[in-house]
């Protein structure tokens, strides 16, 4: 079931007291970047540091978010709102790059079905100066640059991956806000 809006900016709201850094990043991030919801979100993506993972995961646990699922990089996580327990956090973990970047890195055991290997963010993905805005809550978010070429280079990560017609919308909102010159650069990547 999707989350609400209200639902999204309440645990938004709890996870900004985190002392640790974590950035929004998929659906909900273009939500923060566009200024307004503009579509349903079955859950919340998050990226922190793996060096701050025990610290994240010791600080989640005081706001009664809980792991339900460890994958190395991919982790999810439950919460409660309204009344009633969900399961949609996920934090992916990478390594720390610069300049305020992170490396994917995902070993052959995966159970994702992802190929091994180390994937770097773009330059600038993760800094942690970079605040939006939504409905009154204010929080980190990765760079557009950045979730428009996570998203057209994302089929060839997952295998028999398709343009999903989310994600085509998510890039066409994101078209309107990372030029075309950079766009064309970020292409080759």
């Amino acid at each position: 079931m999707p989350l609400k809006p209200a639902q999204l900016a309440s645990l938004l709201r709890s996870l900004s007291t985190l002392g640790t850094h974590v950035w929004i990043t998929g659906g909900v991030a273009v939500d923060f970047l566009i200024g307004r919801w503009t579509r349903d979100h079955k859950d919340l993506d998050l990226i922190a540091f793996t060096t701050d993972r025990a610290r994240l995961q010791a600080e989640l646990a005081t706001l009664d978010i809980r792991l339900d699922y460890d994958g190395g990089w991919n982790t999810h996580w439950n919460f409660e709102t309204d009344g009633a327990r969900h399961t949609g956090l996920e934090i992916v973990f990478l390594e720390p790059a610069e300049p305020k970047s992170g490396i994917l890195v995902i070993t052959a055991d995966n159970p994702a079905g992802a190929p091994a290997g180390r994937y770097g963010l773009i330059p600038d993905a993760l800094d942690p100066a970079r605040v939006a805005t939504l409905d009154g809550v204010a929080f980190r978010v990765c760079s557009a640059a950045s979730e428009w070429w996570s998203r057209h280079s994302s089929a060839t990560l997952i295998p028999g991956r398709t343009l999903e017609p989310k994600i085509a919308h998510d890039l066409a909102l994101l078209e309107t806000l990372v030029p075309k010159k950079l766009r064309t650069v970020l292409e080759q990547i």
